[in-house]
């Protein structure tokens, strides 16, 4: 459908040639994700639009001059690497999240406890948003990651999870820093 011609378009600034294009394998490219990668809806647009602009870029900036394959599987290609790289990065934070050891509370001695306490909502506090509220909403009234990213207004699960990740260590860290700095 697409052929040389097209990157030449694009290449010559014909931003219709670029829409068509995207246009056209756009829906396909989100089933055939959903169905070879279970990758969710959300994440297949957001990949697919980042997969047109590097095949735009890679035009523009003269990194491709001609296809070996067509326009729809060198698209396909770029989705394919970008949500191969996203699982990888969501797996890798899960197993950190698995291995990160803490001590249960319970296991802390009754007048330790109100330290903790107090260190961890100080921890949160200097956090800020939205990780304050995310955590809180995780951690304190156990919403799912999905009521979450309903509630914050996320794009999908995985990037609600990759939030709560991301707020958990450095909350983890911060929390860290006042336990080294009390020994000070």
């Amino acid at each position: 459908m697409f052929d040389y011609n097209s990157i030449i378009e694009i290449k010559n600034g014909n931003d219709k040639t670029l829409t068509n294009i995207y246009k056209t394998y756009r829906d396909e490219f989100i089933r055939w994700s959903a169905r070879h990668y279970q990758c969710p809806e959300e994440l297949a647009k957001d990949v697919y639009q980042v997969a047109i602009v590097i095949f735009y870029e890679n035009i523009v900036n003269g990194k491709l001059t001609e296809l070996k394959s067509s326009i729809k599987t060198y698209l396909f290609a770029i989705g394919k690497n970008k949500i191969l790289e996203q699982n990888v990065e969501v797996k890798k934070q899960e197993r950190m999240h698995e291995n990160f050891v803490y001590e249960p509370i319970e296991h802390v001695q009754a007048e330790d406890r109100e330290e903790v306490f107090t260190s961890v909502e100080k921890a949160l506090s200097e956090l800020g948003e939205p990780c304050k509220t995310l955590l809180e909403l995780y951690y304190y009234k156990s919403y799912s990651i999905e009521q979450i990213a309903n509630t914050l207004g996320y794009k999908g699960n995985d990037s609600a999870k990759t939030q709560k990740y991301k707020c958990l260590t450095r909350l983890k860290k911060m929390f860290a820093l006042q336990k080294f700095s009390s020994f000070n």
